[in-house]
């Protein structure tokens, strides 16, 4: 008798990511398997992708979908060596993303809003894309390498991520770390806008997929268009930090003015992101 969904495992590649520790932080019943490459974790498998497989390394009959987290996710470390950063985030994700297909198993890549020019607000799928850096082109390369290989898969172009992870370098967490450190002149990008977005949606949209499989190409952000200095005001705000000095920065010509999503597509399969000031409470205990 063949698995069910319900007890095969989801198999998370890079999950020693910031994303990826975050997401099994909320796997309280044990639904994942994930692997690590250079930041060695507990309870996480070594695999080398560049030498194997993952139908080698894995029985896949036991594991219903993979998430694809690994990959060099900084822009500066993409340019300061480009051959490598090439070779990791396309030749690398193309091997994988092929093994995949051949074993007829579902996958979510995750792309990012960097692919987008910025140019206006609230982006569609359907809008122009002009990659803004060179991670951003990466990342393009194999949306449109998924989308000529592929059936069972799901793209998420992701948006700025924040995390319950105290210790990572979301910016959430920044803020927060200069608050306790009693910091409180913040540097920000004037007229940047987003649609920042909690990993546990990306939690949560993990086992919509794995039930519902529409598959296809979605943005992935929160619920509401903020700019930058105003999520930073409504942190300090909810923090109650009264006394603090904003310093408005030009946005550097690699970084898109605003990204920010239509994320009509996504409520279509009925998935709805959690609000941006709710997350807040939770994370921060206010």
């Amino acid at each position: 008798m063949s698995l069910s969904i319900s007890n095969k495992k989801i198999l998370v590649i890079g999950a020693s990511s910031n994303i990826g520790s975050s997401i099994f932080k909320f796997d309280i019943k044990k639904k994942f398997i994930g692997t690590y490459f250079g930041n060695k974790k507990k309870n996480l498998f070594k695999f080398d992708p560049s030498k194997e497989k993952i139908s080698e390394k894995f029985n896949l009959k036991k594991i219903s979908l993979v998430v694809l987290l690994q990959g060099i996710t900084k822009n500066d470390d993409c340019v300061k060596n480009r051959n490598v950063s090439n070779f990791v985030n396309i030749d690398l994700n193309k091997k994988i993303i092929n093994d995949l297909i051949l074993n007829e198993k579902p996958f979510i890549f995750f792309s990012t809003e960097w692919v987008y020019p910025g140019t206006k607000k609230f982006n569609s799928e359907k809008n122009r894309v002009l990659p803004a850096n060179l991670y951003a082109h990466q990342k393009l390369v194999i949306e449109k390498y998924i989308k000529k290989k592929a059936e069972k898969y799901f793209i998420l172009r992701l948006a700025k991520t924040y995390t319950n992870i105290l210790k990572d370098n979301s910016f959430l967490n920044n803020w927060n770390k200069m608050i306790k450190q009693k910091n409180n002149v913040f540097k920000c990008y004037r007229d940047q806008f987003y649609s920042p977005v909690y990993s546990k949606d990306i939690f949560r949209f993990i086992f919509h997929a794995e039930k519902n499989k529409k598959y296809g190409l979605y943005n992935f952000g929160g619920q509401d268009r903020y700019s930058r200095i105003e999520c930073l005001k409504i942190f300090l705000k909810l923090k109650k930090i009264k006394k603090y000095k904003i310093i408005e920065q030009k946005i550097p010509s690699k970084y898109p003015k605003d990204v920010s999503f239509n994320i009509s597509k996504l409520k279509k399969i009925k998935f709805l992101p959690s609000k941006f000031i709710n997350n807040l409470y939770e994370i921060y205990n206010l």
